[in-house]
């Protein structure tokens, strides 16, 4: 997955974050809404950027939710989502955890399954980037999470990652990603890592070992929740909520 150019476009996209980094609409908009913007309005005209993963002329659309509450001066958390399928948008019975949390949701659609893996991964950066020219963001809890596949690309890149994502909350899906090799150790073992899947679910037992192997790595901020009768399904309402309170242990009181 690690390939020459998906580093490239990495690093192109750390590189734009100190200009782009900061900013917050003047007039915020809440609530559940889509934005769209173009390929080049996020990763700018460079040369080598485009025509693998995007095309320069290409629109790229993101589905928000934000609190009905979110002030600028009262920075919000963010979670960033990769679906698994076309849409990006949130569970509608989610929204009172994150009004009650003051965090704020974005997903870009056309990143589900069938989508090349460095593009989704990409697109969860991107996602970051785009936020905090809109909101003001706390970057102590920005978090990543995903849904079955999507579980599985975002557990790899909350590890490819971990500076950016302070924490990752993963559904019915986690792969053990690469964690020999990373050097970032320290930081991913301070980071909060929650995995949600059902005694009903296929992804059961993977899920399982990916835990078990996150704690064998010393990553002991991490919480498997295994909610009976749950099928391959995203959570209700109150066991999304306990994730969201791990993950969000203490860092929103500091």
């Amino acid at each position: 997955m690690k390939t020459s150019l998906f580093a490239a476009f990495v690093m192109l996209f750390l590189l734009a974050q100190d200009s782009a980094a900061g900013g917050e609409a003047s007039s915020p908009q809440t609530g559940f809404f889509s934005t769209t913007r173009l390929a080049t309005d996020m990763l700018g005209d460079r040369p080598g950027t485009y025509g693998e993963l995007f095309e320069p002329d290409e629109e790229i659309t993101w589905q928000y939710y934000v609190p009905s509450a979110y002030r600028p001066d009262n920075a919000a958390g963010l979670l960033v989502y990769i679906s698994p399928t076309r849409s990006g948008t949130m569970p509608k019975e989610w929204r009172s955890v994150m009004d009650e949390r003051n965090i704020i949701w974005i997903g870009a659609d056309q990143s589900g399954n069938r989508t090349r893996v460095p593009r989704r991964i990409l697109l969860s950066l991107l996602a970051v980037d785009l936020a905090r020219l809109d909101y003001a963001v706390d970057e102590r809890r920005v978090f990543l999470s995903g849904f079955s596949g999507g579980a599985r690309v975002a557990s790899m890149a909350a590890m490819d990652h971990p500076r950016i994502f302070k924490g990752g909350l993963f559904f019915c899906g986690a792969d053990l990603w690469d964690l020999a090799s990373s050097s970032d150790m320290d930081i991913i073992r301070g980071n909060r890592y929650a995995l949600i899947t059902g005694t009903s679910d296929q992804a059961l037992e993977s899920v399982k070992r990916t835990y078990r192997g996150y704690r064998k790595a010393g990553i002991n901020n991490t919480r498997l929740m295994i909610v009976r009768n749950m099928g391959h399904n995203t959570p209700r309402r109150s066991d999304f909520a306990k994730a969201i309170a791990f993950l969000d242990q203490g860092r929103s009181a500091e």
